[in-house]
């Protein structure tokens, strides 16, 4: 009987094509490939930055106007502005030039080097879910703001007469406001001295569609050079409007 010879690995041809791409594979998780996935998904990261800025704009939906008016929708872009300044900062942070000696020809001190670099592919992942966090909340932010109105609030003020006498009729109206919520109007008239005095003031409560209509009018003799129509939904002003007296 004839003893086998050489070594006890299976020839090349009896290795499976299988067994030969999970082969390739492990060799593209070498060190030095490990360490350039880490950067480049890094990069993607800083690339993908202005994902943020599509999800909040979403095709005009979401304006500074609209953000203002809703406290929830500024809540939600805030937020994704700064987990997404997060992730950029952690990527930036792996991306920084690192250095210090190594001796090529200690083993343990070149794996100790790479082991260090490995380290940063834990703020990578984090930039990453960071990201992914901020684009979300940016996309649930555009989403409301398509779903559910913004309020709308508008004033008017005419003045007319003559020979001193003038008379001043006021109207506002708001649609998409709280249920509830007490919308009051109040014009004042201004002289040529700068003081002011109050002319109308009146207020409704919007129903439950968030809909009211505030209207209401003044007769006055006195000489006024403008006059101010001012509207407040639970105190906190939402349209202004000042005309000159006729």
């Amino acid at each position: 009987m004839t003893g086998a010879t050489g070594s006890d690995a299976p020839p090349q041809a009896m290795v499976s094509a299988d067994t030969r791409r999970w082969q390739r594979a492990a060799a593209a998780l070498e060190p030095e490939h490990t360490l350039t996935k880490i950067a480049t998904n890094a990069k993607f990261v800083l690339t993908s930055i202005t994902l943020l800025g599509t999800a909040i704009s979403a095709a005009g939906l979401v304006s500074i106007t609209r953000l203002t008016q809703r406290p929830e929708l500024l809540a939600l872009t805030v937020f994704a502005f700064v987990l997404s300044l997060g992730a950029v900062l952690l990527a930036l942070w792996t991306l920084v030039l690192r250095s210090r000696e190594v001796n090529l020809d200690d083993l343990e001190d070149v794996k100790a080097w790479y082991e260090e670099e490995f380290g940063h592919a834990v703020r990578v992942a984090a930039a990453g879910w960071l990201l992914c966090a901020g684009v979300l909340l940016a996309g649930v932010a555009a989403v409301i703001a398509a779903v559910v109105a913004a309020p709308s609030y508008q004033v008017a003020l005419q003045s007319a007469g003559s020979d001193g006498k003038h008379s001043i009729t006021a109207s506002a109206s708001a649609t998409g406001a709280g249920q509830d919520s007490v919308l009051t109007v109040t014009v004042t008239g201004t002289d040529a001295s700068g003081a002011e005095t109050v002319l109308i003031r009146s207020s409704s409560t919007a129903d439950a569609d968030g809909a009211a209509k505030v209207k209401a009018s003044v007769d006055t003799d006195r000489a006024f050079a403008s006059y101010a129509i001012v509207l407040t939904d639970d105190d906190k002003q939402k349209a202004a409007l000042t005309v000159r007296a006729p």
